[in-house]
């Protein structure tokens, strides 16, 4: 066997190498708060993938291979949403489709081509965080904290009334008419102010939501 054909085998086999142990982005990533729409919540843990905009959640198996994400067998759940939300969906699961590129950078993870990226951060770690369901009403009422405000109302059951929640859930932007069943983290803070709560609540999945007529 030639030098040159023992390098070409052994260059082919470091690359087939390099391709097969791409490192996997693991983890949940989110697009930030924004006033005017959801974040966008991504999970990737053991090949399977998990994305939602606010609505619906798509999800399948995944993988990394040479720069991009490959997506199999992508599914979503079927709730009805708002248009906006709809169309929103609709992109998000053609790009997936699309076998985009991804790069993990730091704590970023940058999703599809360059101008067009997808810019999402790494969540904490809230794994170990307790979990609850919790509804909340389609309206906002009038409440006073520190200041008059505007506040959610919660409830762990149907048959329970509606209590005040003074605060906001992170990573849940409701929108008004729409009553949703949610699965929080509930994260204990630690040495929190005299005036402040002592826990932190989370959200982990919109499980369902419904449009209610006024």
């Amino acid at each position: 066997m030639s030098l040159r054909h023992s390098s070409l085998l052994i260059t082919t086999a470091l690359l087939a190498a390099c391709a097969s142990t791409t490192p996997q982005p693991d983890g949940r990533w989110h697009s930030g708060d924004h006033d005017d729409k959801p974040p966008l919540e991504l999970e990737l843990k053991g090949g399977r993938l998990s994305v939602s905009g606010g609505c619906n959640r798509l999800f399948g198996t995944a993988r990394v291979e040479n720069g991009v994400l490959v997506v199999d067998q992508l599914a979503s759940t079927m709730m009805a949403c708002d248009p906006v939300s709809m169309a929103r969906e609709r992109e998000l699961s053609q790009l997936l489709a699309s076998r985009p590129p991804v790069q993990r950078r730091g704590d970023q993870l940058l999703l599809g081509k360059p101008g067009q990226q997808l810019v999402l951060r790494q969540q904490e770690d809230l794994s170990a965080a307790p979990t609850r369901l919790i509804y909340v009403a389609a309206e906002r009422q009038p409440c006073s904290g520190v200041a008059r405000m505007m506040c959610l109302q919660v409830r762990s059951d149907k048959n329970q009334p509606w209590q005040l929640h003074y605060g906001e859930i992170e990573g849940f932007r409701p929108q008004p008419g729409v009553a949703y069943r949610l699965r929080i983290k509930e994260v204990k803070v630690p040495n929190p102010p005299a005036d402040a709560p002592s826990l932190r609540w989370v959200l982990d999945m919109v499980v369902e939501q419904q449009l209610v007529q006024p």
